[in-house]
Formats: C-alpha cells, sequence, structure tokens
C-alpha cells in the first residue's frame, strides 16, 4: 500500500479552512432558497381627490323644543276605615306611599271622595267582636269577600272606574250608610 505521508506545516493549514469552506457552503445554499421578485412591480393607484361643495347651514331663529317628559303616575291612597257594630262607620286615615296623610277637619267618613286607583281598607273594630260584613249596594263584591268576622279583620277593594258607591253593614242596616265618590 502507499503510505501517504503528510507533512505537518501543509495539512495543519488545511484543516484550518474547513470549518470555513463549511460556513460558506451553508449559507449558499440558504441563500439559494430566498427568491427574489420576477418582474417590475405593478404600480398602485393613487386615489384622486375631488372637491365637494358642502352647504352652509343658516342658523335659524326658531328654539328647539324641549322633550315632553313623561306623566309620573301619582301614587294611590290607601283610605283605612274602621267599622263596628254601634257606630259604623266610626274612623279614618289615608296613606300614600309610607307616610299618613293628614285629612282635612272637616272629613266626612260616611260621604268623601277619592281618586281612580286609591284604596278602601275596612277594619273591623268591633269591642264586642261581632261579626260584621261590608255591602256594597252597586255589588261590587259578594256578601262572602266583605265578611270580617273578628276584630282586626279587614277587607279591601280598589277602585278602577269612576262613580258614586254606596256600603252598609249588612247586620246593622240601620246605620247610616257610606257613600264614596270615585272621580
Amino acid at each position: 500500500m502507499n503510505n501517504i505521508i503528510i507533512k505537518p506545516g501543509k495539512g495543519m493549514k488545511n484543516i484550518k479552512f474547513i470549518p470555513v469552506i463549511f460556513i460558506i457552503t451553508l449559507s449558499a445554499i440558504f441563500l439559494g432558497c430566498v427568491q427574489s421578485p420576477v418582474g417590475t412591480p405593478a404600480p398602485t393607484a393613487t386615489p384622486v381627490t375631488t372637491a365637494t361643495i358642502e352647504p352652509t347651514i343658516a342658523p335659524t331663529d326658531a328654539p328647539t323644543p324641549a322633550p315632553t317628559p313623561e306623566p309620573v303616575p301619582e301614587a294611590a291612597v290607601t283610605y283605612i276605615v274602621w267599622i263596628e257594630s254601634d257606630r259604623g262607620f266610626h274612623k279614618a286615615r289615608a296613606i300614600k306611599d309610607t307616610a299618613y296623610l293628614e285629612l282635612p277637619s272637616d272629613f266626612n267618613i260616611l260621604n268623601f271622595t277619592i281618586n281612580v286607583g286609591d284604596k278602601v281598607r275596612w277594619i273591623n273594630d268591633d269591642s264586642y267582636d261581632f261579626p260584621l260584613t261590608v255591602t256594597s249596594n252597586e255589588d261590587l263584591w259578594t256578601n262572602r269577600t266583605g265578611y270580617l268576622r273578628w276584630r282586626e279583620d279587614r277587607f279591601e277593594y280598589i277602585f278602577n272606574n269612576t262613580g258614586i258607591y254606596t256600603f252598609y253593614i249588612k247586620e246593622y242596616s240601620r246605620l247610616p250608610q257610606q257613600k264614596i265618590t270615585v272621580r
């Protein structure tokens, strides 16, 4: 076999060039992967601006109408009426929301006026604990509905229609009737 003898001075120089040649080869490979654009690029269109004429708005002297606020419904009033076997309809109080309303000094428990949507609550206030029945002459409810068996039993009715309504205590019809006008 032929033996190749490498002289120490020249072979070492060749080995130092191998990494340099390797790096150049790799970079040539990777640079070849990138394509450069072919041909000339197409020009992009530039928008053409045209002058527009804006109308001149002349101020007017007419005032702008203010929005009309929605009417807020007034809270309904609850009238509390105490009844008993001796005096009939004898005491009243009015409540709006959670506050008591002061009734006029000439308030007549037997004849008063309320608004549509107001409520009347009748309470049995009989000291003898007799049953009492609030009855409507206009048949707004059945007798059983207005039946107040025990003291502090209560019954209430909301008046949704205008009119004049009369009431009496069924067990004591000799007592004066109550008249409520709803407006």
